[in-house]
């Protein structure tokens, strides 16, 4: 009875029709590719992460730059440093009349905006 036992699961694990090879190599495929867009996500996270961070610095840099314009009391043009970043304040030579101020910031990780400014009286 247990040679007859023996006999019928070695016969019913050996398949030798082909079912079992592209069978596993399928769900082994599925499991690589679910791998790599799990793996892509985090890469797509962690740089969303460092635009929101750079969008948060240049902000910041923005609403400083924005209000030593309304503290100064001389003309521009004006160079802040901060350990974020660095803000240049200059007027346009043909808007002597008006007050718009070109803001440049830049990041200490690279990022970069210009802004023109036209603040009232």
């Amino acid at each position: 009875m247990v040679n007859k036992l023996k006999k019928y699961y070695s016969k019913k694990l050996r398949n030798e029709k082909g079912y079992i090879f592209p069978l596993t190599s399928f769900f082994i495929l599925l499991l690589l590719l679910f791998t790599y867009h799990q793996i892509q996500q985090i890469q797509n996270q962690k740089r969303i992460h460092q635009l929101n961070d750079e969008q948060y610095k240049l902000e910041m840099l923005y609403q400083k730059a924005y209000a030593s314009i309304l503290e100064e009391q001389e003309a521009p043009p004006y160079s802040y440093t901060f350990p974020d970043g660095t803000i240049n304040i200059t007027i346009p030579t043909n808007e002597q009349d008006r007050n718009i101020y070109i803001i440049k910031m830049s990041t200490d990780t690279g990022g970069y905006r210009e802004v023109h400014v036209e603040i009232p009286d």
